[in-house]
């Protein structure tokens, strides 16, 4: 892949990982056919903590807030915001990449009606969310497949990718259980 001459098209986006009595929230993607944490692309002007709440209740129901995965400074001169537990760029769509390489013009986005916006890598802000009030989930077919909330054990035989399980230990060692 020729990343140094046509850079892929990238698409940020947020996810809210939601760990709740020793158990974590998570979606089954309609696309990938995955389960994964909630989340999504961050709209025009959205901060990516803000996406990630959002895109939580957007998928489950669940009113939450994100926490900061690390202690923030204090400050007076500009306002902090929730640091994410993890921050990854990873190829969402490669074929969309060598599609757009192989076309006539190579600097148009290369749409298609799985991934409609061009998307070729997804940089996805991670983060820890809390609950606000109940925890009673509200699945939204027009978003995922399916929603449940997951034991630790449970995620060796969970049907997803070996990075979001390896991420997914990683949120529940990181004792951010509330």
């Amino acid at each position: 892949m020729n990343l140094a001459r046509f850079p892929a098209r990238r698409c940020f986006t947020a996810t809210g990982f939601c760990l709740y009595n020793h158990k974590i929230l998570l979606v089954k993607h309609q696309k990938l056919k995955i389960w994964l944490a909630p989340g999504g692309h961050l709209d025009v002007n959205e901060l990516p903590h803000q996406a990630a709440v959002r895109e939580v209740f957007e998928e489950t129901g669940l009113k939450v807030k994100a926490v900061s995965a690390s202690p923030l400074l204090p400050t007076s001169a500009s306002q902090n915001l929730p640091l994410p537990f993890s921050l990854n760029l990873h190829w969402i769509s490669p074929a969309n990449y060598r599609l757009r390489l192989a076309s006539p013009d190579p600097h148009r986005p290369h749409r298609t009606s799985t991934w409609p916006l061009g998307c070729e890598q997804h940089l996805s802000f991670n983060y820890l969310v809390k609950p606000l009030g109940s925890v009673r989930l509200r699945p939204n077919p027009t978003e995922t497949d399916a929603i449940a909330w997951f034991k630790p054990q449970q995620l060796t035989s969970l049907d997803t990718l070996p990075d979001i399980r390896q991420e997914l230990r990683r949120v529940f060692q990181s004792g951010h259980h509330l």
